[in-house]
């Protein structure tokens, strides 16, 4: 049976988390996101942001929202014994050593499985590979390897698939004011070729890859971060991933799926309210310019400059309630735009001053636990806004929405077990522009959601987590209205509504086609971020035949 303890307790036994820094990790891709929401719904504790990643920053732990690990010290809310928080709670430490620039010091715990000190000098803070600390110049730094294995069985023209993932991962912390990190991996992929364009790939959302029409491929991903941060306040610069809003299967405004960018940005966090400035450097696949031709043929083309510039400012009146209002513009074809680097700018009325030539978008999100157990969100985004055609089904109307509610029983064993159901809407044309730049994405993959425009969406997940052993079965439906050869209708972000922006586009019109699918997960953790996984899809799509796709492999640090 899980047991409970009085957070007054628990601070007392755990006094390693009584500090005043936070340090979540900086990729999207760490179970610790999937572990909070989790957590989140069945527990007291106030509401995670939803501005991913969270950053590195310095807070007053009296302020009534606390931190994951040290809630707020006046409430009632009650810490699970459990191992799968004693996995994270001390991964957490583990990580604020490095950032706060500590020596390394063994985070073990007989409660939870940790890795044994090897040599002397590996694992020696149960968790990272490698670590290093000195103390007297207050800088600390972690490596940790990166590799992973995944081979995909197909019952489609694709057949089998293997990607193989090497790499490496470096965390430093200095004088608990300085954060850097940086994450390398290199992909080879094989299986469906020959690999000469890019629709060859299993999934086309990385950055450049090698398309030379060989039997295999390869691409490596990189992130990073260098962070100056102090109390309440921190500036970062790198190359990343971002996702802002509650949307569980899909953000509408900024989704983790596309490939890392460059960025700068700005954080001011306090007791009920933060706010984040964004400024990326996006790739566009339109080529504008022809500088010369090798004499073998090789053109060296210069691609179209192409930017992002995004504000977000989060509420938080209580610890069940996080409000949100978030604006967006891509713009290109032109140098940096000072009004879009300008923090606080409402970027509405610095589009409409440029001639409303860049591709604006607004959202609103929030959530809100009305009781332990019971999460409800939801997104509304707005593209291009014409108020006088909000609710109109013209081309100018361009928005999308998504509700979703989250529930978990915070009884004993059955918190084990989550529910969550999300709806999605987007209606035609949502995320593109007449200027073929300006197009919301970056390389080939959507800055929001993952899916096309002129589609519904519902997604029904069941999670079971009996750590190490983690379970979910889930199904998807997608709707879409497909354009046709001869008729766009808004069913994709790369076809623009080019005339006739007073037109009726009635929802779903065009071709339409149907996707359905049955997932089922299963992933456990042999040690910390070491990984063996398995996933089976049956999928079922208009006028293609039903198939069946199988994952399995392993992640070390992925």
């Amino acid at each position: 049976m899980i047991k409970y303890i009085l957070v007054s307790t628990f601070v007392l036994a755990a006094s390693v988390f009584a500090i005043s820094t936070r340090a979540k990790p900086a990729l999207l891709s760490h179970y610790w996101y999937d572990y909070v929401s989790r957590w989140e719904t069945g527990t007291q504790i106030g509401l995670i942001s939803e501005t991913r990643p969270i950053v590195a920053i310095k807070f007053d732990p009296a302020e009534p929202k606390g931190d994951f690990f040290r809630p707020d010290p006046n409430s009632i809310f009650r810490v699970p014994d459990t191992k799968e928080f004693h996995r994270f709670s001390r991964e957490e430490s583990a990580r604020i050593d490095i950032v706060l620039g500590n020596i390394p010091r063994s985070h073990s715990n007989y409660k939870t499985a940790c890795w044994p000190t090897l040599f002397g000098y590996l694992y020696r803070d149960s968790y990272h590979f490698f670590s290093y600390g000195n103390k007297p110049d207050n800088f600390a730094f972690s490596f940790q390897p990166v590799y992973g294995l995944q081979i995909i069985e197909t019952d489609d023209e694709r057949g089998k698939i293997s990607q193989f993932t090497g790499g490496f991962r470096v965390e430093a912390g200095y004088d608990a004011r300085l954060y850097g990190m940086v994450d390398f991996r290199d992909i080879t992929e094989a299986g469906n070729g020959p690999y000469s364009s890019r629709a060859a790939l299993y999934e086309d959302n990385v950055p450049n890859a090698e398309l030379k029409g060989d039997a295999g491929t390869s691409y490596d991903v990189s992130e990073s971060i260098l962070q100056y941060y102090g109390k309440n306040l921190a500036a970062s610069a790198g190359r990343g991933r971002h996702k802002w809003g509650p949307g569980h299967f899909g953000g509408l405004l900024l989704n983790s799926y596309a490939p890392p960018f460059d960025y700068a940005r700005f954080d001011a966090n306090f007791s009920r309210v933060s706010y984040t400035f964004l400024h990326g450097f996006l790739e566009s696949i339109t080529p504008t310019d022809t500088l010369y031709t090798n004499p073998d043929g090789r053109p060296r083309t210069i691609n179209a400059q192409k930017y992002l510039s995004a504000q977000r400012l989060e509420v938080s009146p209580r610890n069940n309630v996080l409000l949100a209002f978030s604006q967006a513009v891509v713009y290109g074809d032109r140098g940096l735009q000072l009004g879009y680097l300008t923090p606080l700018n409402f970027l509405y009325s610095v589009q409409h001053s440029n001639d409303d030539k860049d591709n604006l978008l607004l959202s609103f999100d929030g959530k809100w636990r009305p009781t332990p157990g019971l999460k409800l969100y939801g997104e509304l985004l707005l593209d291009d806004v014409l108020v006088s055609d909000l609710f109109q089904g013209t081309g100018n109307s361009k928005n999308a929405y998504t509700v979703g509610v989250h529930g978990i029983v915070p009884k004993p064993f059955w918190e084990k077990f989550d529910a969550r159901v999300e709806y999605t809407k987007i209606r035609p044309f949502v995320y593109s522009h007449f200027f073929e730049v300006n197009t919301y994405s970056h390389w080939t993959s959507p800055l929001g959601y993952t899916r096309e425009p002129n589609s519904e969406f519902i997604n029904l997940r069941l999670g079971a987590s009996f750590y190490p052993l983690y379970l979910s079965i889930g199904y998807e439906r997608q709707n879409h209205g497909a354009n046709t050869d001869s008729l766009n209708v808004g069913g994709s972000i790369y076809e623009s509504n080019y005339e006739g922006n007073d037109e009726s586009f009635p929802f779903l019109s065009g071709r339409f086609e149907h996707t359905d699918k049955i997932n089922f997960s299963a992933r456990y953790e042999v040690l910390p971020n070491l990984n063996l996984l398995f996933e089976i899809d049956a999928i079922s799509k208009s006028r293609v035949p039903d198939r069946t796709e199988w994952k399995a492999g392993f992640g070390w640090n992925l």
